[in-house]
Order: structure tokens, then C-alpha cells, then sequence
């Protein structure tokens, strides 16, 4: 039994749901003999720096969405105690990967007595951020860094939708460079996903074959560089998630790898995103870290 938990929240998250769950595990540890640490995050950049001090914690859970998660992961000390995640943000692609309990209760009993499960770590060598499930250069990361900069508040899955279709108006499909492995593999990618799960936002499913414990990321390369070849990849992954069957597209390409290194082949910036937040530009240099990190599940 975990007995000393610490657990950090960003009380904005779905508008404030995440401030409730956490409230709400935290007493039920509480009366279950656990000693807590509850810690609200105020701006960005808290959750990294309050995760610094989970030395000595049995366990540390990051009550929010996957940025949350991210940001926590990437400010944990030299020796961590295993993460887990209170979902409450929008997409929560952790949370389905771990199939996550729902409620209060059993998040309480999966902090206490989860089993703890051994992940493979993604880390991008240039800034040195981790990242937990996945990384892009493309049309995602775009939409992301356009979404982000506009953003006043909480998000909600359809101003994803809304700010994706907005933004493909506009959008100048890039050239990205890729290499894996230390293997040129072409010049002129529109859209890499570099991934350690196999879900996505909502109901997509890009990378089926991505596992988080198998020592290689899943690389989806899509080669067409249309505007419609972007609308068909979307079609392609929200039927694969209602059907459960593959649908292979001639310009997309799939890649195992432990090592993916990206940059602009026209130097026009191309914009990353690192587990559903902005994550700078290319270049960017990608590498799997076996068993790098301790999660917490059901």
C-alpha cells in the first residue's frame, strides 16, 4: 500500500472538475490512513516545479490533462516515485491508454493499490522535454500552436475541431526531412507522428500498432502533400477506431524506430507539439528511453 501520496492539480482544468476530483480522492485517501500533499498549480509552469519536490512520495498523480501530466513528468526528481493521472482535461489520451476508473473511489484505490506499470520514455534531445505518449511535426502541430495562442480558458474537444478546419484554410503543407535511426528515409514528409500509444485525441487513432512498454516508437509518415490528403487521413483514423479494421493509404507509411531526428527541408519553421501542447520547431531529435518511467494503473 502507497501511504505518502502527493497529488497536484490545475484547478481550471475542466473547469474546475479536476479541483473537485482531487479534492474529493485526496479526503477518501485521508480517511484510509494516507498522508496527502495537495497542491494547486496558479500558472504555468507550476506543475513542473511542484513536482520537484515528490522525493521520498510513494506515489504522484497530476489532476488535469495531458499537458498537466507532461508538465509534471517533466519536473520529477533524480529517483521518482511512480505517476498517475486524475482525468479531467480534453482529451485524456493517458487515461484511455490505462483505461483510468472514472470515479473518485476508484481513482483513490488505483493511488493506494494500483499496480505500477513500466513505460517506455520519449525525449527530445534538442530542449531535452520528455513526453509520455506522443510528438509531431505537421498539420496536428499547427493546429495546436494556432489553438493555443488564441485560447482565453478551459478547452473543450469541439474548438479543436473548430480551430482544425479554421486553420486548414490558410495552411502551407511543409517539407520535413526524416531520418530514423540514423537511415535517411525522405526529404519531403507533410505530416510525422512519432508515437509511443496507440490513441489520440478523441476517437482517432493514427499509430494502432504503438505500445508504450515495447523499446520503439510507432512513426507515422503521410508523404502526400495536398490539402485533401490531411481530410483523408482523418477520415482513415476515425474509421479504423468505429470499425477496428485498417485502412491503408498509398502515402502514408508506418516505421519502427528508437530514434527519429526531423527538420524543415526548405527552411520555412515547421511547429512541433509534444503531447497535445506546443512544443517549439524543427529541428527535433527524438529518442525512446526503454522503461524510462513508472506509471500508475487499475
Amino acid at each position: 500500500m502507497r501511504d505518502r501520496i502527493k497529488i497536484i492539480v490545475n484547478p481550471v482544468s475542466g473547469r474546475g472538475r479536476a479541483g473537485r476530483l482531487a479534492e474529493a480522492v485526496a479526503d477518501l485517501l485521508r480517511r484510509q490512513g494516507c498522508t496527502v500533499d495537495l497542491q494547486r498549480t496558479q500558472k504555468g509552469g507550476d506543475a513542473r516545479r511542484l513536482a520537484a519536490d515528490a522525493g521520498g512520495f510513494t506515489a504522484l498523480a497530476a489532476t488535469g490533462g495531458d499537458g498537466t501530466v507532461n508538465e509534471v513528468l517533466n519536473g520529477l526528481p533524480e529517483e521518482p516515485p511512480p505517476i498517475a493521472m486524475l482525468p479531467s482535461g480534453t482529451a485524456n489520451v493517458l487515461a484511455k491508454e490505462l483505461r483510468l476508473p472514472r470515479t473518485a473511489e476508484g481513482l483513490a484505490r488505483m493511488l493506494r493499490d494500483g499496480r505500477e506499470a513500466v513505460w517506455d520514455l520519449g525525449v527530445e534531445r534538442v530542449t531535452g522535454r520528455k513526453f509520455l505518449l506522443f510528438a509531431s511535426a505537421g498539420y496536428d502541430a499547427h493546429v495546436v500552436h494556432v489553438f493555443h495562442a488564441a485560447r482565453t480558458g478551459p478547452i473543450q474537444m469541439w474548438e479543436y475541431l473548430y480551430w482544425g478546419m479554421k486553420s486548414l484554410v490558410e495552411y502551407s503543407v511543409p517539407r520535413i526531412a526524416v531520418e530514423i535511426d540514423g537511415s535517411p528515409v525522405t526529404p519531403a514528409a507533410a505530416w510525422v507522428t512519432i508515437s509511443n500509444v496507440r490513441s489520440y485525441g478523441g476517437p482517432l487513432v493514427f499509430t494502432p500498432r504503438a505500445r508504450p512498454d515495447n523499446r520503439t516508437f510507432e512513426v507515422m509518415i503521410q508523404h502526400g502533400c495536398r490539402k485533401r490528403d490531411i481530410v483523408r487521413m482523418f477520415f482513415a483514423a476515425i474509421l479504423r477506431w468505429l470499425t477496428g479494421l485498417e485502412y491503408p493509404m498509398a502515402d502514408v507509411t508506418f516505421h519502427k524506430a528508437r530514434r527519429v531526428r526531423l527538420r524543415s527541408a526548405d527552411g520555412r519553421p515547421v511547429p512541433v507539439q509534444v503531447d497535445g501542447d506546443p512544443g517549439g520547431h524543427l529541428p527535433g531529435d527524438f529518442e525512446i528511453v526503454p522503461g524510462g518511467i513508472r506509471v500508475l494503473a487499475p
